[in-house]
């Protein structure tokens, strides 16, 4: 187990950290959050294929794993954590495919990275469970903003940031970076579905906008009949997204190559581009890039949340 104090500096007061990071993510176009209420959904998929489709266009794209216990870009990429950098001297991204430049929390230890626990034991055993909660959700935002502060990003079109599951995660990160808008991964099912209208309530109490919705397995892709089959009702996340006005940017259908390709460290995008989720994929990084050159640099997020 590393203890994140391991390698962490002095602590920055949030409104001080907001002005670090928004200063190293300067030459940045647009910041892009990727989040989801739950887990499971294909959040880290859709970044790494989004973010690809966009770079084989000739973008600059950077990806942030937020995801900062279970890290998965740099495996779905096919690339080995590079040598690190102690973040007190700044963190070179690692070069991937096609361009694109990461930042994970793997890049933080040498070899194969220990879990990272946000609090020391001492400070678990004095301080009681609620405290201890407290105190990791802050030394959480304390690293995915030193992380946002000191990566030698450059001059990019895009920053993507894979949040890990959970609404309290794209809170923090608006605390900690002019976000450009948020991306809202979901799937049809009645939790989901339900999960779905509070992100879209508690977005609207946090000031945090959403520019667009993706509806995950909207079908099974049939190679054999040459057709997509429903998976669950149809049309819910899109009357969902409609009553918050919100953009349903585009419905993928399950593919299990598209699992295959991440595990195998291969872009789906670039290997099965002609099938009908690789067509998806494709239409869907256009859209969005429309979407956020529309916007411009600071998007409609906040940039002093509660």
């Amino acid at each position: 187990m590393r203890i994140f104090t391991d390698y962490a500096g002095p602590t920055e007061e949030t409104g001080s950290q907001f002005e670090l990071v928004r200063t190293n993510l300067a030459s940045i176009k647009s910041v892009l959050a990727i989040a989801s209420v739950k887990g499971g959904t294909g959040k880290s998929t859709l970044a790494v294929n989004l973010g690809a489709a966009l770079a084989l266009k000739g973008r600059k794209v950077a990806i942030v794993d937020a995801d900062l216990n279970a890290p998965s870009i740099l495996s779905m990429l096919g690339m080995k954590p590079p040598r690190h950098l102690p973040m007190l001297e700044g963190i070179e991204p690692a070069a991937g495919p096609y361009g694109l430049r990461i930042i994970s929390s793997e890049m933080l230890t040498g070899g194969e990275p220990p879990p990272v626990s946000f609090i020391s034991d001492d400070s678990d055993n004095n301080n009681g469970a609620t405290r201890h909660a407290s105190s990791v959700d802050i030394k959480w935002t304390e690293a995915l903003g030193r992380m946002l502060a000191q990566a030698r990003l450059g001059a990019l079109d895009l920053l993507i940031v894979d949040l890990a599951p959970g609404l309290d995660r794209l809170h923090a990160l608006a605390r900690l970076a002019p976000i450009s808008g948020a991306l809202l991964l979901t799937h049809t099912s009645g939790l989901a579905s339900a999960a779905m209208r509070k992100a879209f309530e508690y977005a609207r109490a946090s000031r945090i906008d959403f520019v667009g919705v993706v509806e995950n397995m909207a079908g099974f892709n049939c190679e054999e009949c040459r057709s997509v089959r429903p998976l669950w009702p149809e049309g819910e996340v899109a009357s969902i997204a409609a009553g918050a006005a919100v953009r349903l940017l585009g419905r993928l259908a399950f593919d299990p190559r598209l699992a295959e390709s991440s595990d195998r460290g291969f872009l789906f995008v670039r290997e099965h581009a002609a099938t009908p989720t690789g067509k998806g994929l494709t239409e869907m990084a256009a859209q969005l890039e429309t979407v956020l050159a529309a916007r411009g640099r600071d998007g409609a997020a906040a940039s002093t949340l509660p």
